[in-house]
């Protein structure tokens, strides 16, 4: 048991520190270019050979930007407006429980509908997925 490797100790500390904008730009470039975080490149540089890596590798992020039809954009929000206030109404009075069911079936078909509409994703052609 003894040949398993040794885990490193959870990195649990937080230190900040303040920099020029530009030194903290170019130790992000760098960071960037060496394909690790920021924290890892600089755990390399004050501990050398002796810093802790990160438990988990690092994976850029890929961002895609929805666009959508600004119409349909208001008409949805309309609908949020609109079940938020029948919401509230429906909370406020005494309902049966033949009324919850009837409800929740209505609300089932609304939602389903809402997800319907909203399985029709469409992104600029433009869009390459990366981050901003």
């Amino acid at each position: 048991m003894d040949d398993l490797p040794k885990r490193p100790p959870p990195l649990t500390q937080r230190v900040t520190l303040r920099l020029p904008a530009d030194t903290a730009d170019a130790w992000r470039h760098q960071a960037k270019a060496a394909d690790i975080t920021l924290s890892d490149w600089v755990r390399r540089r004050v501990d050398g050979g002796h810093a802790v890596p990160a438990v988990k590798p690092r994976h850029p992020r890929r961002l895609r930007t929805l666009t959508a039809d600004p119409v349909l954009l208001r008409q949805l929000a309309a609908i949020g407006s609109n079940l938020n206030q029948i919401a509230r109404v429906l909370n406020s009075v005494g309902l049966t429980p033949g009324d919850h069911a009837e409800l929740l079936a209505e609300l089932a078909a609304i939602q389903s509908e809402l997800h319907r509409l909203a399985e029709l994703p469409r992104y600029a052609s433009d869009d390459q997925g990366e981050e901003v």
